[in-house]
């Protein structure tokens, strides 16, 4: 998996070595710069899913819940910094590709997250539930932290590229 995640960090910055040719070092390196706050913000959704998710585990193990705000914020913000990355990564390599779905890029990530989260998940259960459900379950959740979290990212981005493209054609 890390050779994965090695090859498209490559990958995404060559393709912002070539845009910077392409149209100036300024322009992408604002690029990076906000796709990185945007991915911040959007990571919300990545924190407050897994905040959810670790609440579903303390449920299915039937421990009473230990819900505390500076715990939840921990997580919150923990989770979210991942958003930085995965925002450079969409705006860099994925966006073009998947035609600007940011719904496909949560799904792209439900897919490569899903295995690992819920395998790390069950080992945390002290119950052991049926198959079915457990998969079923745990792919919802993890969908939770996802799929929102491609939405709002793309949205944060087209904002901004619709908002530049009227900079452009006002300067024409």
């Amino acid at each position: 998996m890390i050779f994965l995640l090695a090859g498209v960090l490559l990958l995404t910055a060559w393709r912002f070595t070539a845009l910077a040719r392409q149209r100036g070092m300024a322009w992408a390196l604002r690029g990076v710069a906000l796709s990185a706050c945007f991915g911040l913000l959007a990571g919300i959704f990545i924190g407050v899913g897994a905040r959810i998710g670790m609440g579903a585990i303390t449920i299915a193990n039937g421990a009473p819940q230990r819900l505390t705000a500076s715990g939840t914020l921990t997580v919150v913000v923990t989770f979210s910094s991942f958003g930085i990355v995965l925002g450079v990564v969409y705006e860099g390599l994925f966006r073009r590709l998947l035609r600007r779905k940011g719904l496909a890029y949560g799904g792209l990530l439900t897919l490569c997250t899903w295995y690992p989260l819920a395998s790390a998940a069950a080992q945390q259960l002290t119950a052991h539930p049926a198959l079915i459900p457990l998969v079923t379950l745990s792919g919802l959740l993890v969908g939770l932290m996802w799929l929102p979290f491609g939405l709002a990212l793309e949205a944060l981005l087209r904002r901004w590229h619709d908002r530049e493209g009227v900079q452009v054609i006002a300067a024409a």
